[in-house]
């Protein structure tokens, strides 16, 4: 079986830069197509410019918004906070689902305003009930991802914009994990603000971007023009590939999950299969360490636990403990996440490896509790 090892699983965390992204921003870093976008007294500035208006086009096309409505930014982390820095009017109040990434998390807490958090139910989602519940007229923002970073579960953001909304509140949409993904329409969606990052759909590292409903949201600093060049590129690319892309790692995220769970009966997913992300999977071995199993596997697959940012932590997964899981469950537990470099074969092969280590674990634990 001929293949690149270790196997990335780990798409959720980032994704390779396409090449046809590399060649597009290739000229804006030489001295070919350089220039300053608000230099607009020379060629290079209104050449640079014009490169950063089409990029912009773009990437606000794959979210069905007009240009204005779009603030370049250096990634999703940056957007939430701007989102949550917002001058509060008089409301002291921020809700957040319990699924939250620790970037929209660690904004909330640090807005100086309330904060509360929006109970999960067991499958992974945030139901409309339970917003309805906690809204109130001291509400200012709610925050609800639309696809989760460690489950994949997709949540009605639709309807959650709109019980915030007749409530008088603003909604943040945290779309970091959906856009380039699967179809997000942020009119449709009717949010307020929508964040992103380029490198989740095989973009530039360092730049993403905040939607807002009401126009442009001042931010200081020059955009990094090779990577907007980059992340328009990713964009195009996104709607071009996207469908096809997504039934493709549907399929193989089941054949993934058929094989592990013909050879490991006891294994569960945590979150409902549907809706969920294409190629997105959390698994939970009973009785297993995750993170033993990641070190008997770094020579073959590249796995990981749950959000990238938090890995040094090494507290229980808040995700996780959300949607019900105990401790030991948690401990127990793998995010695998396909993309376009996945195959067949290396879905067999992970497969064929996971089990491996799982039941040499197993049998590691049966042998030490026999002495």
């Amino acid at each position: 079986m001929s293949m690149r090892l270790p196997v990335y699983l780990d798409y959720h965390a980032t994704t390779p830069c396409d090449p046809e992204v590399i060649d597009a921003m290739v000229p804006f870093f030489g001295s070919e197509k350089f220039g300053n976008t608000y230099a607009r007294s020379h060629q290079n500035g209104r050449r640079a410019a014009q490169a950063l208006a089409h990029a912009k086009e773009d990437t606000a096309s794959l979210l069905n918004a007009a240009p204005e409505m779009l603030t370049m930014t250096s990634g999703a982390t940056e957007s939430n906070r701007m989102v949550c820095e917002i001058a509060p009017s008089g409301r002291t109040e921020i809700l957040i689902s319990a699924l939250e990434h620790p970037s929209v998390v660690n904004a909330a807490q640090e807005s100086g305003l309330s904060v509360k958090v929006i109970p999960a139910n067991p499958d992974g989602f945030i139901l409309p009930e339970a917003l309805k519940a906690l809204i109130s007229k001291k509400t200012r923002l709610v925050s609800v991802m639309l696809a989760s970073h460690e489950i994949g579960t997709i949540q009605p953001v639709q309807e959650l914009a709109e019980i915030s909304h007749a409530a008088g509140a603003l909604f943040h949409c945290d779309a970091t994990q959906a856009v380039g993904r699967i179809p997000v329409d942020a009119t449709m969606l009717g949010v307020d603000f929508l964040s992103f990052s380029a490198h989740k759909f095989y973009g530039p590292q360092g730049i993403g971007g905040l939607y807002a409903r009401s126009g442009m949201v001042p931010r200081a600093g020059t955009v990094p023009l090779a990577l907007a060049v980059g992340m328009g590129a990713a964009c195009r690319i996104a709607a071009q590939t996207m469908a096809d892309e997504a039934q493709r790692l549907r399929n193989l995220a089941d054949t993934l999950l058929k094989a592990l769970q013909s050879s490991l009966p006891e294994m569960r997913v945590n979150g409902a299969l549907s809706p969920r992300l294409p190629g997105s999977l959390n698994l939970c071995f009973p009785g297993l360490d995750a993170e033993e199993m990641l070190l008997d596997l770094v020579a073959d697959l590249c796995l990981s636990t749950g959000a990238a940012c938090a890995s040094r932590t090494r507290k229980p997964s808040p995700v996780l403990k959300a949607i019900g899981l105990s401790d030991e469950d948690i401990a127990g537990s793998i995010r695998l996440s396909l993309g376009r470099m996945s195959t067949h074969d290396d879905v067999l092969y992970a497969a064929e490896k996971v089990i491996d280590a799982c039941l040499m674990q197993r049998k590691s634990c049966i042998s030490r509790a026999c002495q």
